[in-house]
């Protein structure tokens, strides 16, 4: 799983960031919206976390062009608003969920299952290549059958792969 975190707010970034990796997910980062919204547009992400108060351009105006583009990456706002107004209209735009700052750890990690699991029910659970299978619900991989045993991060790594085949994949700085 490939995950956007844009959020000005660089050490909250970075630790949840570095949460996200220690899960096996690979991550991007950036600070300010006009990065962001650059990095929405041009790179294919399985999740992306929506800061609002972004300075350069505000995360909802990101999500509106993003939505005009993109219909089916699930973004996730991460926000220190908390009126109804603002949640509304976060997902009224398009916003899959809406996440008020301060917020657990824990669960931001619940929410990110929820939405990449949505996703995986509307598309096949199992995932396969060539003699390889790959269960996104259980994480169980198989060759032939047999099952393979792989840690966190190569499972999250196989599963990256299996999605994106037939794709050019860049390493990340």
């Amino acid at each position: 799983m490939h995950i956007l975190i844009i959020e000005d707010e660089e050490q909250l970034c970075r630790s949840m960031a570095e949460g996200l990796r220690m899960d096996g997910y690979e991550t991007d980062t950036c600070f300010d919206g006009e990065e962001g919204l650059e990095l929405c547009m041009t790179e294919n992400y399985d999740l992306i976390l929506l800061d609002l108060n972004l300075p350069g351009i505000d995360g909802l105006e990101i999500l509106r062009q993003f939505r005009t583009f993109n219909t089916n990456t699930p973004v996730l706002i991460l926000s220190a608003r908390v009126q109804i107004q603002d949640k509304v209209e976060g997902l009224d735009l398009g916003a899959n969920d809406y996440l008020t700052k301060p917020f657990h750890f824990e669960e931001l990690e619940a929410r990110i299952r929820s939405l990449t699991r949505r996703k995986f029910i509307q598309e096949d659970v199992c995932l396969r290549c060539s003699r390889i299978t790959f269960d996104t619900r259980t994480r169980e991989a198989n060759v032939d059958g047999t099952p393979l045993a792989l840690t966190r991060k190569e499972s999250a790594l196989l599963e990256y792969f299996l999605l994106h085949r037939n794709r050019i994949i860049s390493p990340r700085k």
